[in-house]
C-alpha cells in the first residue's frame, strides 16, 4: 500500500474457553480455513505445554499453508520483532517485508500507510508476549480520502521452549479484500 492518509484500524480477539473472542465478548467468526488449520496445527504441537517451541513445527506437515506464514523472532531490550519469513500470499498484498528487517525499523523508515500498519502490528505482536497465548487479528487500512481498502484476518501464535520463555512467534495471514 502506498496511498497517504492511511487510517489502520486493528482489532485483537484473545484465545478464552476455546474461541477467539474481542474486548467486548464478541467471538470472531468465519475465519478463513488457512487460518484455522494454522491454529489447529499449532494446538497439535503443543502437547500439554502452554505453546510449542519452534523445533515442534516443522514447515513439510502444513505446504498448503506456507503461503501465509509468517516467522518472527521476538527480540527485547527494547521488546521489538524481527521478520524470518514472509509467504508469498503476504508480500503480494502487503509488499515486500525483507527477512531480517524489524518492526520498529519498518515503523521509522515508512511512510504514512507503512508507518500505520506497522504500528498496528506492532500492537497485535505485543499482545501475543503479554498474553503469552495465541490471539486473532482483524486489521483494515484504507485511505483517508478514498474507499481503497485492505482487510486481513490473522493468528498469531506463541513459541518458545518453555511457558515463560516465548522466543518466537507463528503467524498466519489472509487478505480479505
Amino acid at each position: 500500500m502506498s496511498f497517504e492518509g492511511c487510517i489502520a484500524e486493528l482489532t485483537v480477539y484473545r484465545f478464552h474457553q476455546g474461541s477467539f473472542k474481542d474486548p467486548q465478548g464478541r467471538v470472531l467468526a468465519d475465519r478463513p480455513p488457512v487460518l484455522e488449520e494454522l491454529h489447529a496445527y499449532w494446538l497439535s504441537r503443543c502437547r500439554g505445554r502452554a505453546f510449542p517451541a519452534r523445533a515442534d513445527i516443522d514447515p513439510i506437515d502444513i505446504p498448503s499453508l506456507l503461503e501465509h506464514l509468517l516467522l518472527v523472532d521476538v527480540l527485547r531490550d527494547p521488546l521489538d520483532f524481527r521478520y524470518r519469513l514472509v509467504g508469498g500470499h503476504i508480500v503480494t498484498h502487503a509488499g515486500s517485508i525483507a527477512p531480517g528487517r524489524t518492526t520498529r525499523g519498518l515503523i521509522e523508515d515508512g511512510h504514512s500507510a507503512e508507518r500505520a500498519v506497522q504500528e498496528k502490528v506492532m500492537l497485535a505482536w505485543q499482545a501475543v508476549v503479554q498474553s503469552l497465548a495465541p490471539v486473532a487479528v482483524e486489521l483494515t487500512c484504507r485511505a483517508a480520502v478514498s474507499e481503497h481498502r485492505k482487510r486481513l484476518q490473522g493468528v498469531l501464535l506463541p513459541l518458545g521452549p518453555t511457558a515463560e520463555d516465548l522466543n518466537m512467534l507463528l503467524g498466519g495471514i489472509s487478505f480479505l479484500e
